[in-house]
């Protein structure tokens, strides 16, 4: 599996774990809102090591209230059909979620992402290898690690599939506006030629699952289905955690 970690961010990880083990704090936050957690449950909860486990009461209710409603959309990309599967709606709680994950560096979320995304399976087309949209190189470095690749190798492990970083983006992100400002056809236009096939070979031939966080209006995961398609691919589809409505 492809490395999701920058040096950097793995580096720091070390040195706060160091520090937390000499300068122990009294105190422990959720992860997600940074409420305090009274002691004796986060004791209790101690044995737990994901972030779901160290969640304070009130996203630990949230999170229960939270439902997977799995849902299928049709795009075209290269003239072919694409089924989008998503899991969940971007709203809420969720959108907290997905924040914390993408921009707060609580990558431990990403493995409830990753069995978010199994409940979809049913639904998707087969495939033979898993590619995850990529990040932007600034915002690689940024955060320290790529959190879509996080949850495509995970997807990948539990459907015994390679996962492959066979796309590469160009260029900044360019994001300076909310993408729910923008309709497809700008979006399109936006992201027209930032997406090349790094590794062709990968995916030649090959029926390809695309992996991303969050879909709008759908135009990244076209835009790469493009390429992907440009490239040799035999077909291309997509699972999100979650979608806009």
């Amino acid at each position: 599996m492809p490395r999701a970690y920058t040096p950097s961010f793995l580096a720091e990880r070390l040195v706060r774990q160091m520090l937390n083990w000499i300068f122990p704090s009294n105190d422990e936050l959720c992860p997600v809102c940074s409420r305090p957690i009274p002691p004796a449950l986060a004791e209790r909860r101690s044995s737990e090591r994901t972030a779901m486990g160290r969640l304070c009461a009130f996203c630990q209710q949230n999170l229960a209230l939270v439902p997977i409603q799995v849902q299928t959309v049709r795009l075209r990309a290269a003239g072919r059909p694409m089924m989008v599967a998503s899991a969940l709606v971007y709203d809420h709680f969720v959108r907290t979620l997905i924040r914390a994950y993408k921009y707060d560096r609580v990558v431990e979320i990403g493995p409830y992402f990753a069995a978010v995304l199994e409940a979809a399976r049913a639904v998707r087309p087969p495939a033979d290898v898993v590619v995850p949209v990529p990040t932007a190189p600034d915002r690689l470095r940024m955060r320290g690690y790529d959190h879509v690749l996080l949850v495509a190798s995970s997807c990948a492990r539990a459907g015994g599939l390679p996962c492959v970083r066979a796309l590469a983006r160009l260029g900044a992100s360019g994001h300076t506006r909310s993408q729910t400002a923008k309709d497809r056809s700008r979006r399109l236009r936006e992201l027209a030629g930032q997406f090349v096939v790094a590794d062709p070979g990968a995916i030649r031939g090959r029926r390809v699952l695309l992996v991303d966080d969050v879909m709008t209006t759908g135009a990244t995961l076209t835009t790469c289905a493009h390429a992907l398609y440009r490239a040799g691919a035999r077909a291309v589809h997509a699972a999100v955690i979650a979608r806009v409505e």
